[in-house]
């Protein structure tokens, strides 16, 4: 039986390449021995190499996966390193209600059954590309018997059954509805904004999140922002260093993002004063200089955040210091929604933009239509590829917006000069 599965990044010259790779690989912990699981190691350096965010989410899955599968009766004497082989449609159906078993046994709201199916679906691109290359799997990645049935009553009462009971009694049904009150249409509140932000220990992630919400990047976009750019972006430097421009708005080109795609978008002037005066005059300089004692070089130009331990900050660590500063703030507000991410970010810059560009208009059916100017701006700031889905999902969150706060929340577009947080510091204070 597995003991434990290790999970480490790393980086090296790819010599068929020719470039520089990074990816996550698996440890399995066993018998005393480290073994390196070679299949899924060799698939997340195939097939997750370019986004470090995929692989470690893939890296996380296989290793639940594998940790489970070593428990069944089935694996027992069966070496790690041939799981792959001899797991089957119906291991992963168990794995998955196996989850959801575990969820009611903690009375969590999560994993939901949504997300247990979608995670399952992840995996079978790894039994795909196993199959693809010339390996043996026993999981037969077009049929649907990987899937259990979720909604089938049978189903519900045997998740029941297995789970222990638990003090307030509720089953896999009533943890199914908590979670989709939690997750209903809403945007992140100001002040679910400013109780996150707070609730960083590290000033870094507080700046990174406030950041985002004015520029909607991505969280591995958002750590390759440079303190100064080249190329198409050599005019990015700290605010105080910039041109004077009577523009209110910079334009930064993310290059090489998700699925490898390169897109400009529009950054607030007064969103890069505040990121100057929050974060870069008051921690950069020493943060660089353990840099430079941790890593034996000055710290590049082109890395701008630095946890307090002069680390480059990236997408891992921005998940697991936000899920610190959410139960921080749970702690502090009840009414907090520990279903936030950071990644919910994404969703302030295209709200306000439409509220913005439809105006009074926007609680009225003309703004049903795609409009291309609209999409347009949206789809390059977000980088979305499916944009009609995505603008009826944020014309909704604005309507919703709109009406709750009765329009005055557009003055946040409206008046380009001043930047998320002094809005929202406005807003606190009544100031309309």
């Amino acid at each position: 039986m597995i003991e434990r599965i290790e999970t480490k990044e790393i980086t090296y010259y790819a010599y068929d390449l020719g470039i520089e790779v990074t990816h996550h690989i698996l440890i399995a912990h066993e018998n005393r021995k480290q073994v390196l699981l070679s299949y899924p190691n060799l698939f997340l350096y195939s097939c997750t190499r370019s986004a470090r965010g995929t692989s470690a989410r893939y890296a996380s899955l296989i290793s639940m996966l594998y940790r489970f599968l070593s428990t069944l009766p089935e694996f027992k004497g069966v070496d790690s390193g041939r799981f792959h082989a001899v797991v089957t449609n119906r291991h992963l159906k168990r794995w998955q209600v196996y989850r959801q078993v575990v969820r009611q046994n903690r009375g969590r709201t999560s994993p939901t059954c949504e997300t247990t199916i979608t995670d399952a679906k992840v995996l079978l691109n790894f039994f795909r590309w196993i199959t693809d290359v010339g390996y043996v799997t026993g999981v037969q990645v077009l049929l649907k018997t990987a899937f259990p049935n979720f909604k089938n009553k049978k189903m519900l009462s045997y998740i029941d059954a297995k789970a222990r009971t638990v003090i307030d009694g509720r089953n896999i049904s009533v943890l199914e509805r908590e979670s989709r009150q939690k997750r209903k249409l809403s945007l992140i509140t100001n002040k679910e904004i400013s109780l996150l932000a707070e609730s960083y220990t590290d000033p870094v992630y507080s700046a990174l999140f406030k950041f985002a919400l004015g520029t909607a990047m991505r969280p591995s976009e958002l750590c390759k922002f440079p303190l100064y750019g080249n190329g198409v972006n050599k005019h990015i430097a700290p605010h105080s260093e910039m041109r004077n421009s009577t523009n209110p708005i910079v334009k930064y080109t993310v290059i090489r993002s998700k699925r490898g795609k390169t897109r400009e978008i529009v950054i607030n002037q007064a969103d890069l004063k505040e990121l100057e005066r929050t974060y870069i005059n008051p921690h950069y300089r020493d943060r660089a200089k353990l840099y430079k004692e941790k890593y034996g070089e000055d710290c590049p130009p082109s890395i701008l955040f630095l946890t307090k331990a002069g680390d480059p900050v990236d997408g891992d660590r921005i998940s697991r210091r936000t899920t610190d500063a959410k139960k921080k703030a749970v702690a502090k507000d009840e009414s907090f929604r520990s279903a936030i991410r950071f990644y919910d970010s994404r969703g302030w810059w295209p709200t306000m933009f439409l509220i913005k560009f439809f105006k009074d208009d926007l609680l009225t059916k003309n703004a049903d239509a795609l409009y291309a100017a609209c999409a347009e701006a949206i789809r390059n700031q977000l980088g979305h590829e499916d944009i009609d889905t995505t603008y009826k999902h944020y014309i909704d969150m604005a309507r919703l917006l709109l009406m709750a706060h009765q329009g005055k929340v557009n003055e946040l577009i409206t008046a380009p000069e001043e930047s998320v947080s002094d809005f929202m510091r406005r807003m606190d204070e009544g100031l309309w």
